[in-house]
């Protein structure tokens, strides 16, 4: 036999169920309401100290935090039940004080919360707390998509080239057919009203001499003739002077000559020539002349044979004269012959030139043929006749088309785009049913029911004009101005929908003229557009997540979250419509028709999940889920992808990670990530990376650097911790709960962490007890893996990690209290008492002074102390005045932190059970404390550590659980050191005489530094800090059970151990 002693180096091991011969030093078998800290040792869990009494809250809803910043947090409640009058409530963490909601008894809005079977998925960003409903179904809105302007009856008519003598024709339905109107090729000119031939119808005879010719009647005058006689006959008659004015053929008469019977005929206006006895030529003249179809000509007359009939048809006239030998007259003197006296007349002839053939608006060519006007040159009429035509095809006249035509060259009329396009929207406002014509631009824009239908014809191939619809090939076909609103489809390839996409213009001024196209989406009754094909303007904002908005002010509001609430918040906050594209470029994200079960935020965007579908919006406007362009694909678009996997996938829970989102399915582990610095549609992947059955109920936790899940298919729920190297490397996948296979519930239902502090904790709702996970890494190499437990005051209904402290909120005495643990203590002067020094001490770094608050569940610092004296009939009493009502006075207890009582004695360290309670106060009786004495009430709680059977080790994690052993005492090393008890105890029983069962050997319990309850021996907190302690065991190793009990209410931590006893290495066997 030896004597032996060895050193247990820390108890920052945590819960081990295994086998005591194989825990590991420091490992324990029981760790409640105690925290391994590498820092300072396995110490007394912090207090919870009291924040407020959440009022209105409930124990059917759901509960969520609201973490903004280190100065606004929040604790929410959501009850579906209560969708009729306030489902949501909302706490301040600070202080637990109940925020104004709006929108608040009643209002429709919180329809949006009823029926959820499930908790809310929420998430946070900035101050908008997004609330999806898992029972609602996404759902597309009723409304569609804008209608363009004019409801769409709209098409541009662009002018692109311009030319002489061209015809412009707009026209819609069918193509029409040209009218066959004629074209003048030769002309003839008649002189009219004058005497222009004389033939003879009876010669006569006798005619011995030349007769006179007399012209009479015809309503003219000054018309003269000379006969001419041979053979006694008048042969023919020349008319000497045509006069004018004959309107009818005058009378031809003939005298003397001693002839008789002669007789002729007097022709009016006949052939081109004439003559005239006025020598001096001044009926010579030339003049241009027009068939102008009533517009004004350059001569005088008047159209005849028709009524705006003809156009252009132009050409000149020119009378010419020259004069000839009329006769010669033989002069006598007496009988001598002296010559002849020559008599001169003048003989005008009339030349007519065609020079434009123009048009005849008639089919009929004997109508054509018989066109002519009379002109006058010098009193003496002409009459230009048609005498020849030919066949032309044009669309002048033609009923219910837009039709213009170009001067046929620059004599006949400028040429410009202004003038084509203004005679044309004329006359398609006046012709053309259910259309009307502006001029915008170099082009007309067309309005009406008809306008979709609207053609061009004219010019060599009729490519002068281009009709430009609601769809064009290519955006540089559109027009460069345009009317405001006007919106085109672009398709890009013929047979391919897909890549259409759609434009709008915006005019300058917002009305016409010079400007821009934008893209936009397809308006509902777009052409094309059918019933089966209808475009939806975006969601139904009533079923996708709403959102609980901090104002900023103190107050919160739920609001849905659809353009018109985002307008009275000045702001562009509501789910966005479909801005761009198509059903078929831009089709609804696959969340459509499914539920809502998971949010999440990542790089900047939104997710949403929905069964097997992931869709993320676009980086920084997480409420648009719809592309951003239809024409190009773009990093900004959307994310919208699909978990595969051979079995269903449906994602329950998403954590965000340095390497991407991490996701979890009943079955399996996937990761959402990208090889590229872009998190795009184009690079993102998403790959299954682990197998592991995951509780759909329990959300992972962020470690920092790996990830904590929880599986619940066993009796007891299992925890794996997954570390992503790369998407490449399988993850290294560790199950923590190895160790305590028996220790967390399979019907746990909250989860959560602080990755500062290094602590996971799970809990079930309605439960006291609360499971903790403790790590610490030091470089790769995990230092700390320590399960502990907590027995709270009351039933936890809520818990939450910030700021370095746990936050827990509690059913107890039939209200909810939220109270704070701190890990990292934040206690000052007014709440806390000092070991080590005074309280100026504490902070300095030449000082080891520290502060510690009372270990009190709901523990409160009493705002006012009411001490009074002993009388006759009452003793000494001290009532404190406190923010809670508590129910009874079980465990409720009282900690003097600083101050004095009546008679002046310090009050540090002095612990009292409550005596009475009322409404906000206490009553401990015989004590009389002054009333700036510092106070904490609270209740009471017990740290309880179970010590597992330690055996002699023979080197290398070694053990002899073969020899005998037997443990002399234990060695406690103590940090901060407070009252304390060691219960010694045997693990075996026997039936003594009597047959009753008794225990081999009799329970002992050592106490330190305890003090009685409702007295106070000390001036001063009964603790130190730092002392050893050693309790004696003197019993075999596997024959006693030594529990470490701290019920008061002061910090305790234990530091290192060891013990020292008798070994031999063989057993020894009682016979």
């Amino acid at each position: 036999m030896a004597t032996v002693n060895q050193r247990i180096p820390n108890f920052l091991g945590g819960v081990s169920q295994q086998p005591d011969k194989i825990k590991f030093p420091g490992q324990l078998r029981v760790c409640d309401n105690a925290v391994p800290d590498i820092t300072f040792g396995l110490k007394k869990r912090p207090p919870a100290e009291f924040v407020g009494t959440l009022s209105n809250a409930n124990t059917s809803g759901h509960w969520y935090e609201i973490l903004r910043d280190g100065d606004e947090k929040y604790i929410v409640q959501i009850t579906p039940s209560l969708t009729g009058t306030m489902p949501i409530r909302v706490w301040d963490l600070a202080d637990g004080t109940e925020k104004s909601l709006t929108n608040s008894n009643g209002d429709s809005i919180f329809s949006y919360l009823a029926g959820a079977t499930a908790p809310y998925s929420v998430t946070t960003i900035q101050d908008y707390t997004l609330i999806a409903n898992p029972n609602v179904t996404v759902a597309k809105s009723s409304a569609t998509t804008a209608a363009p302007i004019l409801n769409g009856d709209y098409s541009y008519a662009r002018l692109d080239t311009i030319a002489y003598n061209t015809e412009y024709i707009l026209y819609t339905g069918s193509a029409p057919s040209p009218n066959t109107y004629f074209r003048v090729t030769s002309v003839r000119v008649d002189v009219r009203e004058v005497v222009s031939e004389i033939n003879v119808t009876n010669q006569g005879s006798g005619y011995t001499s030349v007769p006179t010719v007399t012209l009479s009647g015809g309503g003219g005058s000054g018309a003269t003739a000379v006969a001419i006689v041979e053979n006694q006959k008048v042969v023919r008659v020349e008319v000497r002077d045509a006069g004018s004015g004959y309107t009818s053929a005058p009378t031809v008469a003939f005298s003397g000559g001693s002839g008789s019977n002669a007789a002729a005929t007097a022709i009016i206006g006949s052939g081109a020539t004439w003559n005239s006895g006025n020598e001096n030529q001044s009926q010579s003249g030339s003049l241009t002349w027009s068939f102008s179809g009533g517009s004004s000509v350059d001569t005088t007359g008047a159209q005849v044979g028709g009524s705006n009939i003809t156009e252009n048809i132009e050409g000149t006239l020119t009378v010419n004269g020259s004069s000839y030998i009329a006769n010669n007259i033989e002069n006598f003197d007496g009988s001598d012959f002296l010559g002849y006296t020559q008599n001169y007349d003048v003989r005008y002839t009339a030349t007519v030139t065609l020079q434009d053939g123009g048009l005849i608006r008639s089919t009929n060519k004997t109508t054509a043929e018989g066109m002519f006007i009379d002109v006058t040159i010098e009193g003496v009429k002409y009459r230009v006749s048609v005498e020849a035509v030919e066949p032309v095809e044009t669309y002048k006249d033609v009923s219910s088309i837009g039709y213009f035509r170009s001067p046929k060259n620059p004599d006949n009329g400028s040429l410009s785009m202004a003038g084509i396009l203004k005679g044309l929207a004329a006359s398609v406002n006046s012709n053309v049913s259910n259309l009307s014509a502006e001029v915008i631009g170099s082009g007309l824009f067309l309005n009406g029911t008809a306008a979709d239908g609207v053609s061009f014809l004219g010019g060599a191939v009729n490519e002068n004009m281009s009709v430009i619809g609601q769809k064009a090939q290519d955006i540089s076909r559109l027009p460069a101005m345009n009317k405001h609103g006007y919106v085109a489809q672009i398709s890009n390839t013929a047979d391919l929908d897909t890549d259409d996409y759609y434009v709008k213009f915006i005019a300058d001024n917002g009305v016409s003229g010079s400007g821009s196209y934008e893209e936009t989406v397809r308006p509902h009754n777009f052409a094309g557009t059918s019933a089966s094909d209808t475009m939806k303007a975006g969601f139904d904002t009533a079923t996708m997540p709403h959102a609980l908005i901090n104002n900023r002010n103190g107050t919160f509001t739920f609001a849905k979250l659809d353009l018109t609430f985002a307008n009275s918040q000045n702001n562009q906050n509501y789910w966005k419509d479909r801005e761009v594209g198509d059903n078929e470029s831009n089709p609804f994200p696959t969340i459509l028709d499914a539920e809502i079960t998971e949010m999440f935020f990542h790089r900047n965007r939104l997710g949403l999940i929905a069964n097997e579908q992931v869709v993320m919006s676009q980086p920084g406007q997480y409420f648009n889920l719809f592309i951003v362009s239809a024409i190009a694909a773009s990093d900004d678009n959307p994310i919208d992808i699909t978990v595969s996997d051979i079995k269903p996938a449906f994602i329950n829970h998403t954590l965000p990670i340095n390497k991407g989102v991490m996701m979890f399915s009943d079955n399996g582990q996937f990761l959402l990530f990208t090889e590229s610095d872009i998190f795009s549609p184009k690079t993102v992947r998403l790959k299954k990376i682990a197998s592991y059955e995951c509780d759909a109920s329990i959300q992972p936790v962020d470690l920092g650097t790996s990830v904590l899940f929880t599986s619940n298919v066993s009796a007891y729920a299992r925890a794996f911790e997954a570390t992503v190297i790369d998407d490449d490397t399988p993850p290294k996948i560790i199950e923590q709960t190895r160790v305590v296979p028996e220790f967390l519930p399979k019907d746990i239902t909250k989860s959560t962490n602080s990755a500062a502090i290094g602590i996971t904790t799970y809990g079930k709702k309605g439960d006291s007890t609360v499971y903790h996970y403790k790590y610490y890494d030091s470089g790769n190499t995990r230092e700390q893996s320590a399960w502990y437990s907590w027995t709270l005051t009351g039933t936890m209904q809520h818990m939450l990690y910030t700021g370095g402290s746990f936050f827990s909120v509690t059913l107890h005495d039939s209200s909810y209290k939220l109270c704070r643990h701190e890990y990292v203590a934040d206690a000052d002067a007014t709440r806390a008492y000092v070991l080590g020094g005074t309280s100026s001490d504490v902070g300095s770094a030449l000082k080891t002074a520290r502060q510690f608050e009372a270990h009190l569940d709901n523990m409160t610092i009493a705002t006012n102390v009411a001490g009074s004296a002993q009388t006759t009939t009452a003793p000494e009493k001290t009532v404190l005045t406190i923010p809670y009502t508590p129910a009874n006075t079980t465990d409720l207890f009282m900690v003097g932190l600083s101050g004095n009582d009546s008679d002046g004695n310090s009050i540090a360290g002095t612990v009292r059970a409550a005596d009475a309670v009322g409404t906000n106060s206490v009553t401990f009786n015989n004590i009389n404390l002054h009333s700036a004495a510092k106070v904490a009430v609270g209740y009471k709680y017990t740290s309880t550590i179970e010590l597992p059977t330690y055996y002699i080790n023979l080197g290398n994690n070694a053990y002899d659980t073969d020899g005998d052993l037997r443990i002399s005492g234990i060695n406690f090393e103590m940090g901060v050191s407070g009252p304390m008890e060691f219960h010694l105890t045997s693990p075996f029983t026997y039936i003594d005489s009597s047959g009753n069962s008794t225990k081999d050997i009799d329970d002992y319990v050592q106490f330190e530094s305890g003090i009685l309850s409702n007295s106070s021996v000390f001036d001063k907190p009964p603790a130190d800090l730092a002392r050893s302690v050693r309790v004696p065991v003197q019993r075999k190793n596997e024959k006693y059970t030594l529990q470490i009990k701290i019920p008061d209410p002061f910090s305790t931590a234990l530091i290192s151990a060891s013990w020292d006893g008798i070994y031999n290495p063989r057993r020894h066997v009682r016979r």
